[in-house]
């Protein structure tokens, strides 16, 4: 035993109890992960018990082991006992008590079918049943594990003598005088050649046996044989089959019921779980997709692939310190995600197994379950190995962590937008401590002679923004972890030697400590220089329209490309009687024939089921960028189509049509009573700059009327599910940062525009604008009269006015609205009273190039056509809707 082993013996041996590795490193001061693998050693040599769990835990052999209420396999634990593996149990429980040792028993069935699963039930019951002692052993054995070498394989089964063959230096037991009074488990028995075979029959006959390289002595036993193969039994020697009165065949997962399979899935999630001491959240969808895919490995590949997608979640949940697990959809390995499409075939029965309340199910520690000594999914390996990477993030040596579950999006395109809202306007050195500036010009002076480029003062800005925020947050001693640090420190080399270079510089000006991950970030900035060049798209967005049904999807695209007069997008039917997985292949086939015109991404449109999961699975499989939106309707299908002809990139597209969903829905459910105002304060990375432009907005609100909320943006997701957190309690009137979230439809101002003065006052007349009915009927009394109620005129046009501003998905300038209210109310009195009307300049240019906007306007004033029995000519739907598109507001 090696010292270091020896003292983290010694260690526990005076503890005289458990131990996490992380405890036995702080004694010892050693590293934790070489303490975890030498505990893995010990554990191994058997000189320690492990006991499982979060964190695992280990003790001397010797000492007694605090007992758990798992409970042992037995036939009653197993999924399918009243179904489909009724027989068989009936079958394994007969030859288990045939007097007066039993029967020889081989069973059948696919890899994964949970045979050694079974031959341990059927020891158990011999134990319970007493028609096995209770001192009997349950010996198994691979025959796989050295079936190259028949020698070796014999002289394990049956022993050896001394001398027998070159290396057997001393007499060896066998693992028949092993399992002498109880059961010998021999797996993939298929792989015994021809000779064991009747060595082993020789033995089931006449109860004796010689081990290798013995002539003259034989020598007895009392075993029950248990064999279990993937094979049929035509591999074996008739005379062997004839040995073997009861044969067993296990069922594949696919011949099982869909009960039987969603409590597999539930059962393994329910003991993670336990296993982590910890909450794990799954996707109704997730769960489904695990119970319909298919496998070659039948219920083993189930719990090695869900051993996979706890290992990434539980890697999400310890980097991202989260209060528990979660599993969805996208967490799942392609070949499961494809489960889903065969959600169509089950229908209506898979909705018993779930709350249509809840979107996914929740599986607390806790739980009882089964401890089966051959079950390899138990061991806490993984989890362990997780909790070494990422308890040493903070260290030098990184090159061996993977970070590859963090890794969500992409992070130079995401990063890339970042740099650009940062610097999207005109440069506001007030914003920055002057000296941050000074030390900004000094670093970028050095990187240009260091990297031979140069760097203009928009970039530079935008870094020394950042850099106030990093100083700040190492200041607080809160941490960031770069994504991808590993990734960036290899692809950018030059850039990274600099970035440290810059580092110390930083350090020394401040002193502090700039940790590794900073560096990536300051490594990214250098690889950035901004310009004011838009960049565009090479190729638009394709959207592809799937919908059940002969023509649906067909008939739908056609009217959207007549409103528009364009021949966009591609239509996919799916008549009633094709398969999801027909459709699926079609529309891969036609994403990979058509790759070159789909590098700017892919919207799938679909109305319902299955179609739903396509996203996912082509992404993964194509390569080309997917979104999907369900539910659709000839609206979204027109949106949709009109934004990607229009050369919009997919997340705006996607970003815009969520946007109209989740408005209705937020005005659909919001209560009667006003929100009270709000302006949402933002940073990326701090809290600096945030408070920054809260105190540059602050005196020129209303405080009674209109809260500051002040957030910090470190991931876009998770900002868009706080805002609509807020929608709820509040009528968010505009957002000021430093990174545009594009969301909601919700006004934004940059950090730079909030220092201009004129921008400043446009935020005050945006949040302060208020057009209150009463007063403004009372000034106008006299002016219209030909309307029975002037109150009910402004407020029949206020609300038409909202109405086409929220779909139109835009925002009016300050004042605009009030203009616009007038105008309807106005032009509702000329036409009651025969008055003249204008006519558009260009009006059929004008239907040609804005025809979605005028149908939206001309739709919302049907209502206004009906109550004053009138109709508003086309000139004037044109004069309206330009009166919106002139007049909004451009973020």
């Amino acid at each position: 035993m090696s010292n270091r082993k020896k003292q983290i013996f010694q260690v526990l041996e005076k503890h005289q109890g458990s131990l996490s590795a992380t405890a036995i490193s702080q004694e010892l001061d050693i590293d934790r992960s070489n303490v975890s693998r030498l505990l893995s050693d010990l554990y191994k040599e058997g000189k320690l018990e492990r006991i499982e769990g979060r964190p695992v835990l280990y003790q001397v052999k010797e000492v007694s082991v605090v007992k758990t209420d798992n409970q042992l396999v037995s036939f009653d634990h197993l999924v399918g006992r009243e179904d489909s593996l009724k027989l068989s149990i009936q079958q394994a429980k007969a030859a288990m008590l045939y007097p007066p040792r039993g029967l020889h028993t081989i069973l059948f069935g696919e890899s994964g079918t949970g045979k050694s699963l079974f031959a341990e039930c059927m020891y158990e019951f011999g134990l319970s049943s007493e028609s096995l002692p209770k001192e009997a052993p349950f010996i198994s054995f691979n025959c796989a594990d050295y079936a190259q070498t028949p020698q070796l394989l014999f002289s394990h089964i049956f022993g050896v003598k001394k001398g027998a063959y070159t290396g057997a230096d001393e007499d060896k037991p066998g693992l028949i005088e092993e399992a002498d009074g109880g059961i010998l488990f021999l797996d993939e028995i298929h792989r015994l050649p021809p000779e064991g075979q009747e060595m082993l029959f020789t033995f089931i006959d006449k109860g004796i046996y010689r081990p290798l390289g013995e002539s003259a002595k034989t020598y007895e036993a009392s075993v029950q044989i248990i064999g279990a193969t993937t094979e049929s039994s035509d591999v074996f020697l008739a005379t062997f089959n004839r040995r073997i009165p009861m044969s067993i065949t296990l069922p594949s997962l696919r011949d099982r019921t869909l009960d039987e399979r969603f409590e597999v899935v539930t059962l393994f999630l329910a003991q993670e779980a336990s296993r982590l001491n910890n909450r794990i959240d799954v996707d109704k969808d997730a769960i489904m997709a695990f119970m319909l895919y298919e496998t070659e490995g039948n219920i083993g590949q189930v719990k090695r692939d869900l051993k996979l997608v706890c290992a990434k979640s539980f890697l999400h949940y310890r980097t991202n310190k989260l209060d528990y697990l979660s599993i969805s959809v996208s967490d799942l390995p392609l070949q499961v995600q494809k489960g889903l499409l065969k959600v169509k075939e089950i229908g209506e029965r898979a909705d018993r197994f779930f709350d249509t309340s809840l979107s996914h199910l929740s599986f607390e520690p806790g739980v009882k379950h089964v401890v089966w000594t051959q079950d390899k999914m138990q061991n806490m390996d993984v989890y362990s190995t997780i909790e070494d990477k990422v308890s040493s993030l903070s260290k030098v040596d990184l090159e061996t962590i993977d970070l590859e579950g963090l890794i969500e999006s992409n992070l130079n395109e995401y990063f890339e937008v970042y740099v650009n809202e940062l610097s999207r306007n005109d440069i506001h050195k007030e914003l920055i401590d002057p000296k941050i500036w000074r030390l900004t010009d000094c670093l970028y002076d050095l990187a240009e002679d260091k990297l031979g480029r140069s760097f203009n003062e928009r970039t530079r800005f935008t870094f020394s923004l950042h850099l106030q925020s990093t100083i700040e947050r190492i200041k607080n001693n809160k941490t960031i972890i770069h994504p991808d640090l590993n990734g960036v420190r290899k692809k950018y080399l030059a850039e990274f030697q600099v970035a440290i270079e810059l580092s110390s510089l930083i350090e020394k000006e401040f002193n502090l400590e700039i940790p590794f991950d900073e560096i990536g970030f300051l490594t990214m900035f250098l690889t950035f220089d901004l310009s004011d060049d838009i960049e565009k798209q090479d190729n638009k967005v394709k959207v592809l329209l799937l919908m059940h049904g002969k023509s649906t999807a067909s008939s739908m695209l056609e009217a959207v490309q007549d409103l528009l007069g364009i021949e966009s997008g591609m239509a996919f039917n799916m008549p009633l009687t094709m398969e999801v997985t027909q459709m699926y292949d079609l529309v891969k086939n036609y994403v990979n024939q058509h790759k070159d015109e789909l590098s700017s991404g892919v919207l799938i449109l679909t109305d319902m089921g299955s179609l739903n999961s396509f996203s996912h699975m082509l992404t993964e499989e194509t390569g080309i960028f997917t979104k999907t939106i369900s539910m659709v309707t000839t609206l979204v299908v027109l949106e949709s189509v009109r934004m990607a002809s229009m050369g919009r990139s997919l997340k705006e597209i996607y970003q815009n049509i969520q946007l109209s969903f989740e408005s209705a829905v937020h005005s659909q459910f919001r209560t009667g009573a006003p929100l009270k105002k709000a302006v949402v304060v933002t940073c990326f990375t701090g809290e600096g700059v945030s408070n920054k432009l809260a105190e540059r907005v602050k005196p020129v609100m209303d405080a009674e009327k209109i809260e500051i909320i002040q957030l910090q943006f470190l991931e876009k997701s998770a900002f868009q599910m706080k805002i609509d957190e807020l929608l709820d309690t509040y009528d968010i009137k505009a957002v000021v940062g430093t990174v545009d979230v594009n969301y909601q439809n919700i006004p934004f101002f940059s950090a730079y525009d909030i220092f201009k003065d004129e921008e400043l006052t446009r935020l005050r007349q945006l949040v302060s604008k208020e057009i209150s009915v009463d007063d403004l009927a009372l000034s106008l009394d006299g002016a219209i009269k030909s309307v029975p109620s002037l109150v009910d005129l402004l407020t029949e046009t206020k609300n038409i006015a909202e109405k086409i501003e929220n779909d139109l998905s835009l925002i009016l300038e300050p004042g605009v609205d009030m203009g616009i209210i007038l105008h309807l109310s106005f032009l509702v009195d000329n036409l009651l009273t025969d008055q003249h009307q204008r006519l558009f300049k260009g009006l059929d240019t004008f239907k040609k190039t804005h025809r979605y906007e005028m149908d939206i306007v001309k739709m919302t004033l049907i209502n206004l056509e009906k109550t004053y029995h009138i109709h508003l000519p086309e000139d004037e739907i044109a004069y309206i809707t330009e009166m919106f598109l002139k007049n909004k507001i451009s973020n």
